[in-house]
């Protein structure tokens, strides 16, 4: 059974800030008071669904546990991600269905994580690896 408390905007809005990627309020609760992720049947779809990445670990070209790498040389910064078995990233900011948005969360700016995103294993962006895959390519050429 699901029950159901009102809030303030001003509560809401707390909430929202904590949010990663597309998690609902329930969920930045759950993770603000260290309780269990919901396993009920009413787990919103996001949850349950395979990441973008997946067709790569389908055919091998990833691996779960897979660590991928973004450096910023000239700010001498890196930016890792490991990857899941359901084709998720996880990175120290959360957990993501997408390239892009895992990438942009630790940058703080919108950035082509396909292109971006290096594989440390094989030394190819995931961009490469997609192409391999014989995905459809999308965006800039690199």
């Amino acid at each position: 059974m699901m029950r159901r408390i009102e809030i303030d905007d001003e509560v809401y809005a707390a909430l929202a800030e904590h949010a990663v990627g597309f998690q609902q309020p329930n969920d930045v609760l759950r993770a603000l008071l260290g309780l269990a992720a919901d396993a009920s049947p009413t787990t919103t779809a996001a949850a349950v669904r395979s990441g973008r990445l997946a067709p790569l670990l389908a055919v091998g070209l990833l691996k779960p546990g897979d660590e991928l790498v973004h450096r910023q040389v000239r700010k001498g910064q890196a930016f890792t991600g490991r990857v899941e078995a359901d084709g998720w990233i996880r990175t120290d900011r959360g957990r993501y269905a997408e390239p892009s948005p895992a990438l942009r969360d630790l940058v703080g700016s919108q950035i082509d994580g396909w292109r971006h995103w290096w594989h440390l294993a094989s030394g190819k962006s995931l961009r490469q690896l997609r192409a391999e895959s014989g995905g459809r390519p999308r965006g800039r050429a690199g």
